[in-house]
């Protein structure tokens, strides 16, 4: 279901796109698609990253002891 949210936002997106680029530029389509698939990227990506990353106070006491 989640994927097809995904997929029917970024068509949403281009859809949005064509009519932007209609009265704007074929330059503000292509960014505002952009921006649109980043952040559709970005938290896919956060969604599969399995490890947590500790910062430099946590490893030094993780691996001090």
């Amino acid at each position: 279901m989640k994927g097809m949210k995904r997929k029917i936002a970024l068509a949403l997106a281009i859809m949005t796109g064509t009519i932007i680029g209609a009265f704007r530029g074929e330059v503000v389509k292509q960014r505002y698609i952009a921006k649109i698939k980043n952040r559709y990227e970005d938290h896919k990506r956060v969604q599969q990253q399995d490890e947590i990353m500790l910062d430099e106070f946590e490893l030094s006491a993780f691996h001090s002891s």
